[in-house]
């Protein structure tokens, strides 16, 4: 019996279906990506946002400490008077006005209409707005004339008396702003916040009107200088007597390049000892500037303000010291770590304890 050869069984070729995939797997992969380059850019510009933040610095400058790491002997209250003005110095004044407190709209070309009906409280409302339109425009003369006009309208107008004393104020007119300031206080409590806001300024208008030297331009030709300082009057809050101190920085010339990276405020309060030496109170406070882009967009006024939490006398403080008494402050301004300005309460006290021309 004759075996004939076997062909070999073939199986067929399983064949796999090709995995398709869709369009919107592509477009969500593309999505995923998208989402984690835009965190990832959100991240990188807050420390970026929190490096161009100039902070106020409370501590004296390091020219003030010896290298042995202690503070300078502070020294005796004297009875040395104001620091006389520079007869050969020439002051300086801003090219223009600085804007303290008063709320500015956003930029925009056209005027407002007054809308030619009878309601007065939107005919006020809106010549208000017209005016901080002006003011942004550094159009003072304008401004005050569209707000006397509102002020026609409606005597007793709140936001037209504050907005009209902080105009004059801004025309180097201290008399009609407290004028407009006392008005608002006379019209007593039920005006809202801008009743303490309006108190607190005619104390301020007050103390400035025998010539406080916390209001005196500079002289120094400088590129940022201290235009104006103002302080509140000392009040209590949650127990803490506490006034805040507010400082508007000017600078020379718009045309000039600006690098707030260089710009170095100090602002050191001084407390009076049981021995009657003077020495910085190191205690931890609050300041900032108003803005997180200063002097951009060739503006002139930047301000800042400072928290200060009185001193308790008697009680333990800093390196085993008891606490003494609020005597003063020096506000100094550095940039490009030299010296441009600087400010002091009282007015003597950046005499005794001068600050350093530069700083490391």
């Amino acid at each position: 019996m004759t075996r004939l050869p076997s062909t070999p069984l073939k199986l067929p070729t399983v064949q796999y279906p090709t995995r398709v995939r869709p369009k919107t797997y592509s477009v969500a992969v593309y999505l995923v990506g998208g989402v984690f380059l835009l965190q990832l850019g959100m991240l990188v510009s807050v420390f970026w946002l929190r490096a161009m933040v100039v902070s106020v610095n409370v501590r004296p400058p390091k020219a003030l400490v010896t290298t042995s790491g202690q503070r300078n002997p502070p020294t005796q209250p004297s009875s040395i008077g104001p620091i006389a003005p520079n007869p050969n110095a020439v002051p300086t004044q801003p090219d223009l006005p600085s804007l303290p407190g008063l709320a500015i709209t956003a930029h925009i070309p056209a005027l407002l209409s007054v809308p030619g009906i009878a309601d007065k409280l939107e005919q006020v409302g809106t010549l208000n707005e017209e005016a901080q339109i002006l003011l942004h425009q550094n159009d003072l003369k304008n401004a005050a004339h569209v707000l006397n006009t509102a002020e026609d309208i409606d005597p007793r107008n709140p936001t037209t008396l504050k907005n009209l004393a902080e105009t004059y104020y801004l025309m180097n007119d201290s008399v009609s702003a407290k004028n407009y300031w006392q008005r608002l206080v006379d019209l007593g409590p039920g005006v809202g916040t801008v009743y303490a806001l309006a108190k607190d300024h005619v104390l301020l208008l007050d103390s400035t009107a025998d010539g406080n030297t916390l209001n005196q331009s500079s002289a120094l030709p400088r590129m940022v200088y201290i235009n104006q300082v103002e302080k509140t009057p000392v009040e209590t809050i949650n127990g803490q007597p506490q006034f805040h101190l507010r400082t508007v920085l000017m600078r020379k010339k718009a045309s000039s390049l600006f690098d707030q990276k260089k710009l170095q405020p100090y602002v050191i309060f001084y407390q009076q000892m049981p021995s009657g030496q003077l020495v910085p109170d190191l205690a931890q406070h609050k300041g900032a500037f108003e803005d997180t882009f200063l002097f951009a967009d060739k503006k002139l006024a930047e301000p800042f303000g400072v928290d200060y939490l009185m001193p308790t006398p008697g009680l333990p403080g800093a390196d085993k010291e008891t606490t003494g008494e609020y005597y003063g402050f020096i506000i100094g301004i550095y940039y490009n770590k030299i010296l441009q300005d600087v400010r002091s309460e009282p007015a003597d006290l950046v005499k005794r304890i001068p600050l350093p021309e530069a700083i490391e």
